[in-house]
């Protein structure tokens, strides 16, 4: 029998960061306990295991890392593996474990629209006020992952992963070896940094940041995988803050748990 399971990683977080707010943290004390018996229930549902794990750093860009390589190493104990940030809500009865093929690796990747209003306008203010792009700016994210391409001589597409949501197999983490490769990625986006047909206003802002990197390696090697689409990673932001019933898994980036949880139908 398949040996499966789901996890998520919880840090005190201690470290300042932009996605680490009061608001956030206070939202995420308050429900984290039925947060993590809402996926716990969704995993035994299907025959899973479910683990909350505590990684050593209590900062977030490390923490981020963390969770990619306890996804490598799980799976050399387990069949399938599926990583959930806590963030993350199952509202289906649909069984991800038999949705996608785990010999590739499940991500959601997006478009990031150019022409997009939003977008344009942000591109606008920034460089009238002589700002740097603050790093977690969508669009700032697929600027730095395709700076690094282009040190690779591989022109890039305007995609970005979010990894909110990652399942594969020992097969899919062999085919991404993202822990073999964070040294060529750090180096990679160093150099971007200095070598850049960018801006300062973008490139001055760059960190090193681990959908940049997930990103980064699906182009560089070309490899297979599947988009899980928005239906398994519905995120929940300053943009869309409400869910739709045809969304399998809601990502509650905004932290407004207050909004979701009280109005989930049983699963």
């Amino acid at each position: 029998m398949s040996k499966k399971i789901i996890y998520s990683i919880w840090s005190d977080l201690t470290v300042a960061h932009t996605s680490v707010n009061d608001y956030k943290k206070e939202s995420f004390n308050k429900y984290k306990d039925t947060l993590i018996k809402i996926q716990k229930d969704y995993a035994f549902k299907h025959g899973a295991d479910y683990e909350l794990f505590t990684p050593v750093s209590t900062d977030y860009t490390n923490v981020q890392f963390d969770k990619i390589l306890k996804f490598e190493d799980l799976t050399n104990f387990y069949d399938q593996v599926v990583y959930f940030d806590l963030d993350i809500i199952p509202i289906t009865k649909k069984n991800i474990f038999e949705e996608f093929s785990f010999d590739n690796i499940c991500i959601y990747d997006y478009l990031i629209d150019i022409n997009n209003a939003r977008t344009r306008n942000q591109i606008k203010y920034f460089f009238k006020e002589k700002k740097i792009m603050n790093h977690m700016n969508r669009h700032s994210k697929v600027c730095a992952k395709n700076a690094m391409l282009l040190l690779h001589d591989i022109v890039g597409n305007q995609k970005i992963c979010n990894t909110g949501v990652i399942a594969g197999n020992k097969k899919a983490a062999e085919a991404l070896s993202y822990s073999k490769n964070i040294k060529l990625m750090n180096k990679t986006l160093k150099e971007a940094k200095k070598d850049s047909l960018y801006p300062e206003e973008y490139s001055k802002g760059w960190i090193k940041n681990n959908e940049i990197y997930f990103s980064f390696l699906l182009e560089k090697y070309n490899i297979k995988y599947n988009n899980i689409g928005i239906q398994w990673n519905y995120i929940l932001d300053d943009l869309v803050q409400s869910f739709t019933p045809a969304a399998h898994l809601i990502h509650q980036v905004n932290k407004d748990f207050h909004e979701t949880i009280p109005g989930l139908k049983q699963i």
